[in-house]
C-alpha cells in the first residue's frame, strides 16, 4: 500500500463530474486500500476518487470516526437517497488544508451504493458522518465546500489558500 497525492482545490479534476464505476478489478481494489491509507495519513474522515486524480464515483469514509476503532468503508456509485433537517457546522477538506468554514447541510442522510464485492449497501448516518458523506458526494459532482459560501467569503478563503500554497513553495 502507498500514500497517494491528494489533489488541491485548484486541480481541474476536482471540478469534473465523475463517471460511474463500471467494473471492479484488483487494481481498483488496491487503489481503494491506498485511498484508505491516504485518508488516515492525512487525518481525514473521507476521500473521494477525484481527490486522488481518479474521476470515478467512489468514496472511502471512516465509519468509526469519533471512536477509538477505525472502520473504513468503500462505496462505489454512491447516491444520497434521503435526507432530513438542516444544520450548520464547520467543515474542512483534505484538498483545501487548513481552511474551514461553516456550511449548512442535511443533519441526517441515507446513502446507497455498491461495495467492492458488487453488493448493494445502504447507510443511515447523522451528525458529522452525515456531513462527511455529503461532502464526499459533492466532490464526485465537481463541487467544493466553499461553493456553498457567498462570493466574498469564498474569495477571501481562496486568496488565503493561494497565499499558503505560495509560502509552502518557498
Amino acid at each position: 500500500m502507498s500514500i497517494l497525492e491528494i489533489k488541491n482545490c485548484f486541480d481541474p479534476v476536482l471540478r469534473k463530474k465523475c463517471a460511474q464505476v463500471k467494473n471492479v478489478d484488483e487494481a481498483l481494489e488496491n487503489l481503494t486500500q491506498d485511498m484508505i491509507e491516504t485518508m488516515f495519513d492525512a487525518s481525514g474522515v473521507g476521500l473521494a476518487g477525484n481527490q486522488i486524480g481518479l474521476a470515478q464515483r467512489l468514496i472511502v469514509v471512516d465509519m468509526g470516526f469519533g471512536t477509538d476503532k477505525p472502520d473504513p468503508i468503500t462505496i462505489l456509485n454512491p447516491v444520497i437517497s434521503a435526507s432530513e433537517e438542516k444544520v450548520s457546522g464547520e467543515e474542512g477538506c483534505l484538498s483545501i488544508p487548513e481552511i474551514t468554514a461553516d456550511v449548512t447541510r442535511a443533519a441526517m442522510v441515507e446513502v446507497k451504493g455498491m461495495d467492492l464485492a458488487g453488493k448493494d449497501v445502504r447507510y443511515e448516518v447523522d451528525g458529522f458522518l452525515a456531513r462527511a458523506f455529503q461532502h464526499e458526494l459533492d466532490h464526485l459532482d465537481g463541487k467544493l465546500f466553499w461553493d456553498y459560501l457567498g462570493k466574498m467569503k469564498r474569495d477571501v478563503l481562496q486568496r488565503k489558500f493561494r497565499k499558503m500554497l505560495k509560502e509552502h513553495e518557498q
